[in-house]
């Protein structure tokens, strides 16, 4: 049987076809955004979360409501991929 072509409602970004992993989507979020990561939110996918917290093995702050990775604060959202908190 023929597969289907991705169509206009594809939520999949095709610049991320080859991320292997929502860790390394995450980490190529990080590295968009260069030095200036202090005060960066990015938010992850509800769907996702746990599969996160499991390869990131970030710290938990549950003051700041998220998990501090790689110096950036992830927060669970429903959003359908990795966004920054600010553009959302």
């Amino acid at each position: 049987m023929d597969q289907p072509h991705p169509s206009h409602l594809d939520q999949t970004d095709p610049a991320k076809a080859d991320v292997r992993d929502i860790r390394e989507e995450a980490d190529r979020e990080i590295d968009a955004y260069g030095r200036d990561l202090h005060d960066l939110v990015l938010l992850m996918p509800e769907d996702r979360w746990d599969e996160f917290l499991r390869l990131a093995q970030g710290e938990t702050s549950e003051e700041e409501g998220g998990v501090r990775y790689r110096g950036v604060l992830f927060r669970r959202a429903p959003v359908t991929a990795v966004v920054a908190q600010e553009g959302f």
